[in-house]
């Protein structure tokens, strides 16, 4: 399963995760970057045929069955099941939000990630620049769930009507196998003022593919 996401706006470095008790200064900053790739993901799941129409038993444990035992898989009748993304929202629940994640520990799924770095900077900078991996680590992190109350530190931990369920494509940040960084100089016309010059442009080509196959992951392969 192969699909892009995109990003265009200022994106902040990271230099380490906080510490107990400090305060994280880009919390604010990756969960507006959070939602931004929140929409896009809503669309992906709206769209896909298979997780758009995929349904599971709202009791149904969340591992899934090998690829060759069909036994007891299809065990439900269809008017008891419910879409998957409103059975994940049940089960992905912190900080007051419903999460629903699309790449899980439990569908063993390869993620790979290529970013398409557009910024103001100069093509071959990046040793200039300096600060490149510390930018995509807040990328990163802005593709996951958030892992403690602190990364959403200055937002509404009651989320609107807009944030429930709330889509993000990595559960944890240690389920990207791949990832690789593209670098090159954002070409459209600069306006005055910090914050343009601050701006990038990326795209993020995200592959899925399947490593321990299943009844249900086997379904991303095509999808």
């Amino acid at each position: 399963m192969r699909f892009r996401l995109y990003y265009e706006g200022e994106l902040k470095a990271t230099q380490r995760d906080p510490r107990d008790g400090e305060i994280n200064r880009v919390a604010q900053h990756k969960q507006t970057i959070r939602r931004a790739f929140h929409r896009q993901l809503r669309q992906l799941w709206n769209t896909n045929r298979f997780l758009r129409e995929y349904k599971r038993n709202p009791d149904a444990d969340i591992a899934e069955r090998p690829a060759g035992d069909a036994g007891a898989y299809f065990d439900h009748e269809p008017d008891t099941k419910i879409p998957l993304s409103q059975y994940l929202a049940q089960r992905y629940q912190k900080f007051g939000y419903r999460f629903v994640p699309l790449v899980r520990d439990e569908i063993s799924l390869l993620c790979s990630l290529h970013v398409l770095f557009l910024r103001r900077d100069t093509p071959g900078s990046i040793i200039q620049a300096g600060d490149i991996d510390n930018r995509i680590k807040t990328l990163i992190d802005a593709l996951r769930a958030p892992n403690s109350p602190n990364e959403l530190v200055g937002n509404d931990t009651n989320p609107g009507s807009d944030d429930d369920p709330f889509y993000c494509l990595l559960w944890n940040d240690n389920q990207v196998s791949r990832l690789s960084v593209e670098t090159d100089t954002l070409l459209d016309q600069p306006t005055s003022g910090d914050a343009d010059a601050r701006k990038v442009r990326l795209i993020i080509t995200v592959d899925l593919q399947p490593y321990d196959v299943t009844l249900f992951n086997l379904s991303f392969a095509g999808a």
